[in-house]
């Protein structure tokens, strides 16, 4: 309810977190990464009863089983793996109230902070 308020938009998604890489990290390295942590997602995606049955078993988890699957359908599900439009509007819409509460001195948009990953076919096309 807060989110729709300070949106201004029913349509729109609560961005609930993301993963970050800091900017001194080499580009070959940091698309390495990103790879790494989107297959990471895709896998606690396709793989929730597992993920949910070892992590009771094990008695890793304080929830019980009903908001366990909850926590899992949040944060691995299909618009985990690769991030639609509207959740980048989403959070373009997060940074543009946080610039107008002063948190930040510009206006962000997301687009211009992620990894280039089409620079490793680029830098392969250039090679040949």
């Amino acid at each position: 309810d807060i989110w729709k308020e300070l949106s201004g938009d029913d349509e729109l998604p609560l961005p609930l977190g993301g993963m970050a890489i800091r900017r001194s990290i080499p580009l070959r390295r940091a698309i390495e990464c990103e790879e790494i942590l989107t297959k990471a997602v895709a896998v606690a995606d396709k793989n929730k009863k597992i993920i949910s049955s070892m992590l009771m078993e094990r008695g890793l988890i304080r929830v019980d089983e009903q908001k366990l699957q909850t926590y899992l359908n949040l944060y691995a599900n299909e618009n985990s793996v690769n991030m639609s439009k509207l959740q980048y509007k989403a959070l373009d819409k997060l940074f543009e109230i946080g610039y107008e509460k002063g948190f930040y001195d510009t206006k962000i948009s997301a687009f211009d902070y992620l990894i280039p990953t089409d620079y490793e076919k680029l830098l392969k096309d250039e090679t040949k």
